[in-house]
């Protein structure tokens, strides 16, 4: 087998569980982009198996450590994913949530998501690409899905050297999907939504925003097909307010909204937030700040931490007092500390005084791996805005 020899003391990280090699603990490496190789010490130790490319600033990713990898691995590690699920009752609620969540569940660059029993799948890499069809035959023999649908359009897929991939794999997925989540009923396009067709990632905190939005209105900024906005609704809001850029997106929401009845209490606004939130005053109770991620590489960090600070400092200087604001960020290269530095600048700029009153992450189905902390990415701030 090839081998990726690693430079002294880089070692470390992976045995200690971490699944990404960067290019420079490579030392040199005799195998093709995509293959499964052994992953050697400075020292000539074995330390596992990890897929290699060499055009990317991620060199190598972990599939298996301290023995070769196998298809009983690739079989146990989906089994174990699935397990993951059943122990932490997912499916209670919702029949809607993550499968597979890459690193975190030790599947490296794949992530399946299960709607109502439609599977939606996403490959990142060229080295899950070449596992894909043996991961999927798993996931039909193990769950039998009424469909799989494949949306590798990742932006990252074009690093590694392998273009977008979309389109049906297994069964037949229909057009539209009805899901329900914590009571409530979303109709979901696994096939060009955004994402694997819907950001059940913030599940919990939609649950949050129900939880506390009796007789209060509802502003939801960034708000797509409207989740957070239906989840107010359902918790006894008496408005809410739905905010985005893209069309199609509002007309998902107010499809959303006759499904469940909500039609009386739901509006859509078509608009660009940077221009919102600098020609309107905030009087909603609740104000939810849900924006896409700012910031998808370490270079883009300054610009990205600049983007959240200026939608929350503006949003702090024209709401009304005694608001409750949920602000959040899906970039994995700003942590929660940062995060709250970012919000503390907001408010300072802002003169206003803020106090947290929780902050909340991602739910069960996206498990944060213990040994690779950089599967935690999701992060919201629930304020109280004087």
């Amino acid at each position: 087998m090839s081998k990726i020899i690693l430079n002294k003391g880089r070692e470390k990280s992976v045995i200690a569980g971490n699944k990404w090699i960067f290019s420079g603990a490579v030392k040199e490496s005799d195998a093709n982009d995509g293959e499964i190789a052994d992953v050697i010490s400075s020292s000539g130790d074995f330390l596992g198996s990890a897929y290699y490319n060499s055009k990317t600033q991620i060199a190598a990713r972990v599939m298996s450590l301290g023995e070769k990898f196998t298809d009983s691995i690739l079989l146990k590690n989906i089994k174990s994913a699935i397990l993951r699920r059943k122990i932490a009752r997912i499916d209670e609620d919702t029949d809607a949530f993550r499968l597979i969540f890459s690193e975190a569940d030790n599947i490296p660059g794949f992530i399946a998501d299960s709607f109502a029993s439609h599977l939606s799948i996403q490959s990142m890499t060229f080295g899950v690409d070449l596992l894909k069809e043996k991961i999927i035959s798993i996931l039909v023999d193990e769950l039998k899905p009424k469909s799989v649908y494949e949306k590798s359009d990742h932006a990252g897929r074009k690093l590694e050297g392998v273009n977008a991939q979309n389109g049906q794999i297994y069964g037949e997925t229909p057009d539209e999907v009805e899901i329900t989540e914590h009571g409530i009923k979303y109709p979901i396009d696994i096939k060009t939504g955004q994402k694997t067709g819907f950001f059940i990632d913030q599940r919990e905190n939609r649950k949050l925003i129900k939880n506390i939005s009796s007789g209060r209105t509802v502003l939801n900024l960034f708000s797509y097909t409207g989740g957070f906005s239906f989840a107010a609704i359902a918790g006894g809001a008496h408005k809410a307010i739905s905010v985005d850029i893209s069309a199609d997106a509002l007309a998902i929401a107010d499809k959303t909204a006759v499904l469940n009845g909500f039609e009386e209490k739901h509006d859509t606004i078509k608009a660009d937030i940077f221009d919102l939130i600098r020609s309107r005053d905030f009087n909603e109770d609740i104000i939810i700040i849900d924006p896409p991620a700012f910031v998808k590489s370490k270079g883009a960090i300054d610009k990205g931490c600049r983007g959240y600070k200026d939608v929350n400092m503006n949003v702090f200087k024209r709401c009304a007092p005694n608001r409750i604001v949920l602000t959040c960020s899906c970039s994995r290269f700003i942590n929660m500390d940062l995060f709250q530095k970012i919000i503390f600048g907001a408010a300072l700029d802002a003169k206003r005084n803020a106090y947290i009153i929780g902050k909340y992450s991602h739910p069960a189905d996206h498990p944060v791996n213990i040994y690779h902390p950089e599967t935690e990415y999701l992060k919201a701030i629930l304020l109280i805005v004087e």
